[in-house]
């Protein structure tokens, strides 16, 4: 699940501004103000990943994407090609059934609920090409990014690492002649201690089992080289002795350090410093580990892998070179489980040619909901009772033309308000429930996805609008739990959403309500938060819905 959002230089946004998230999210605020900037922050790096224009590092136009949002220029704020651009997304760091182990592995007892990964993009001048200007790791708990890279080419050495091949923590093995990789190295590692002072008293308790893991490293070096494969490869015989003492050298160093006892300042010197040399690859936007298990910038990390010893799980060992492209993996989980639908779906055609072909969702615009609806018959009566108790009168039915097997088909109506059973055309009633049911079906057909949508009330009821509420609330439960991000002007969705608070069908955390307004300095976002009664601890911006009282004075 996505945790927040930042934004800075990003189109109405001009300085930094966090974006909190909650399971469902609504964004309010006056036309032009800078919502659909929000979403379309999503959008642009979705679309970027699903190109098939690999490595590109930003692609705000794509052939077939979702988002047309013009050159990267219209992108910055004030259209200033002197600024970066940043994107940050903060994810659950317990995205998967591996995270919680890997983040007790690097933080020790109290990891961090959420990990967020910022990238910055710029383009120096009019005739140069869209570049990737660096990335932060960061973690919720401090004020600064608990670590910041910056891109550079790959040197010799990290080339042999990456050899024919390059391991991507999604894909798994990539051929990297295929992508345009490159590196991307630490520049800064935090010396905050709400860092490193919950892992330092294990460092020190086990000192004489790492020194013992260093040394046991230090004689496979003497014997048949550097390590991790493709690196002891050298054919150079000088290139080959340099890299062995090299390694040697670090892991003399190393040794003496833990030789004796050392304060939580030498520990956290010796952590920030050593890491300012962490690497990794480059695969477009997203960190990658150089090799299956990449390049650890200190001995130490290497010399308590798996591989090499039985105490690797002794002490908490954040090693960034890992903790970068694991986070880059965790967003790219995000990207790939969001969902975008715009402010206007397909509208409905009297009859429809089945493709052939058995879809998933229902497209981004909904124009692959009759063939989903078609294939998948549980889909109509999950959407029936649905539409039911939304108390649209309507019931779907999907059949096809004629008497015999045909690709035509038709989506029909039955009207449930009728004493006897009548049937109309998706395209006779309506238009507000041709532009719902894409989103209805997308929540009931899927699981586990972040479904954004603009606008789901154009052209409903307000009573329809405030039900859409309750819509929300079921599925972001299992077995459904999806997340939400809603673009709106709806007074009617959010009162139902305060209600379902109020009667304890919601929890205040389950709703982030983001106000966004425009200012001379750009948008800026605020979160109003409710309590346990549903009411909103902070005021709305001119008092809430402020117009409707306004028309009846």
């Amino acid at each position: 699940m996505l945790k927040a959002i930042e934004l800075e230089n990003s189109k109405a946004f001009g300085q930094r501004t966090r974006i909190d998230l909650a399971p469902i999210t609504l964004i309010f605020g006056q036309n032009s103000a800078g919502k659909s900037s929000i979403l379309q922050s999503l959008n642009l790096l979705k679309q970027t990943r699903e190109s098939r224009e690999s490595g590109a590092p930003l692609l705000p136009r794509a052939e077939g994407g979702i988002a047309d949002l013009g050159s990267f220029q219209e992108l910055l704020f004030d259209h200033d090609l002197s600024r970066t651009l940043s994107i940050g997304l903060h994810v659950d760091a317990r995205g998967d059934r591996n995270s919680p182990f890997r983040m007790r592995e690097w933080f020790g007892a109290q990891p961090p609920e959420s990990i967020g990964l910022s990238l910055r993009f710029q383009r120096t001048s009019p005739e140069a090409e869209v570049e990737m200007a660096g990335f932060d790791v960061s973690w919720p708990a401090l004020d600064e990014p608990l670590a910041s890279f910056s891109p550079r080419n790959l040197s010799k050495h990290e080339q042999r690492l990456v050899s024919r091949f390059y391991w991507h923590p999604a894909r798994g093995r990539q051929r990297s002649q295929q992508r345009k990789l490159r590196a991307a190295e630490c520049k800064r590692l935090s010396s905050d201690v709400r860092v490193w002072e919950p892992i330092f008293p294990e460092w020190l308790r086990q000192r004489a089992k790492i020194s013992k893991a260093l040394q046991n490293m230090q004689k496979e070096v003497s014997s048949t080289g550097a390590p991790l494969g493709p690196a002891g490869d050298i054919e150079d015989p000088n290139e080959a002795q340099n890299e062995r003492q090299r390694w040697l050298d670090r892991l003399q160093s190393a040794i003496a350090f833990y030789s004796d006892e050392f304060s939580l300042a030498g520990f956290i010197e010796r952590m920030t410093l050593g890491s300012r040399s962490a690497v990794v690859a480059l695969d477009g936007l997203v960190p990658a580990p150089l090799g299956p298990i990449g390049e650890a910038a200190l001995p130490e990390f290497t010399a308590l892998d798996y591989r090499r010893s039985r105490e690797r799980n002794v002490v908490p060992v954040l090693n960034i070179s890992a903790v970068a492209p694991v986070t880059g993996r965790l967003v790219e989980d995000a990207l790939e489980a969001l969902f975008p639908m715009g402010p206007f779906r397909r509208p409905p055609e009297r009859w429809y040619i089945f493709t052939g072909t058995s879809p998933e969702d229902v497209g981004y615009r909904g124009d692959l909901l009759p063939d989903l609806l078609f294939r998948r018959s549980d889909l109509i009566g999950a959407a029936n009772k649905w539409l039911e108790q939304l108390g649209i009168g309507y019931a779907l039915r999907v059949r096809p033309i004629g008497k015999h097997a045909s690709d035509l088909f038709e989506v029909r109506l039955v009207d449930r308000m009728r004493s006897s059973e009548v049937e109309v055309a998706l395209s006779d009633v309506g238009f507000g429930i041709s532009q719902i049911l894409p989103f209805l079906v997308q929540t009931l057909a899927s699981n586990g996805q972040i479904i954004s949508i603009e606008q789901p009330e154009v052209h409903i009821h307000p009573k329809l609008q405030a039900d859409l509420g309750d819509l929300l609330a079921e599925a972001i439960s299992e077995p459904y739990s999806h997340q939400f991000l809603v673009e709106t002007h709806s007074e009617h969705l959010i009162l139902r959403l305060q209600k379902l608070v109020r009667e304890r069908r919601l929890k205040p955390a389950d709703i982030s309500v983001i106000f966004v307004s425009r200012g001379a300095e750009g948008s800026r976002a605020r979160r109003l938060r409710l309590d346990e009664s549903g009411r909103f601890i902070d005021e709305w911006p001119g008092g809430f819905f402020a117009e409707r009282l306004r028309e009846l004075r």
